[in-house]
């Protein structure tokens, strides 16, 4: 009789045990494989801003492959904006600025995942490092300048690029319209370089919803000379932080 009770009690603990296990097994989740993706940016850079646009492949489990194409505006460090307050209506503009510097990035980046996201959330942490080709488009300034009409009485309003031979604080009216400018543009080749982190904190696996930060460095031969009584600047060197959002593309979809 005691044998036979302890039989039974070790058969219900085994019964017990079973089922256990099993839920425990079948809690394991399967982690989708996704093999691409494409992501929209925002940059807000030190010195401008711009917007950005990633295609992505997954090649390992940690690694990825990435086409960069970026179009920023780069303002130079000692331009200030400032207005004519002696005539109606003028527009502003930044007194001594030769170009508005635009830069068009095309590039390679590789990223890894450093701390990857739970898959009940979180935040997944990448480091990614990247380089390519940059073009330099320099937009010229032209200004609204007052000239003396014949006999010193009446002004006349003439468009003209600025030079800083002709033009000072005596002559300038202000800015002219911005599609005056696009005479005369400036075109620099160059090279550029960025490193950084991005903190993918989507709720979905398929999303992304990510922070970025770095730093970046652009060169443009020859160099670019914006601001006049200035030297032209050989290196753009800054940091940025760009908000990024796209999808994820699975292995079978």
């Amino acid at each position: 009789m005691l044998v036979r009770n302890k039989l039974f009690l070790l058969l219900m603990s085994i019964s017990l045990t079973l089922p256990l296990y099993s839920q425990d097994v079948g809690e394991v989740e399967i982690e989708d494989i996704y093999v691409s993706d494409h992501t929209f940016a925002f940059y807000l850079n030190t010195d401008g801003m711009g917007v950005g646009y990633q295609r992505g492949w997954h090649t390992q489990f940690a690694d990825k492959h990435v086409l960069d194409l970026s179009f920023l505006y780069s303002n130079h460090i000692k331009a200030v904006r400032g207005s004519n307050f002696s005539f109606e209506g003028a527009r502003s503009y930044s007194y001594g600025k030769l170009y508005d510097l635009f830069l068009l990035r095309t590039g390679y980046t590789y990223q890894k995942t450093l701390f990857k996201k739970p898959y009940w959330g979180g935040v997944s942490i990448d480091f990614n490092v990247s380089t390519g080709f940059t073009l330099g488009i320099g937009l010229p300034t032209y200004l609204e300048v007052a000239y003396y009409a014949p006999g010193g009485s009446n002004i006349i309003r003439v468009i003209e690029r600025y030079d800083p031979e002709k033009h000072d604080l005596s002559n300038i009216i202000g800015g002219a319209p911005f599609y005056e400018r696009f005479h005369n543009l400036a075109f620099r080749p160059g090279v550029f370089g960025k490193v950084g982190l991005v903190f993918d904190f989507s709720q979905r696996q398929e999303r992304i919803r990510a922070f970025a930060v770095g730093l970046h460095l652009d060169s443009l031969f020859p160099p670019l000379q914006q601001m006049a009584y200035n030297d032209p600047t050989v290196l753009y060197f800054g940091g940025y932080i760009a908000y990024q959002f796209g999808r994820k593309k699975q292995l079978y979809e």
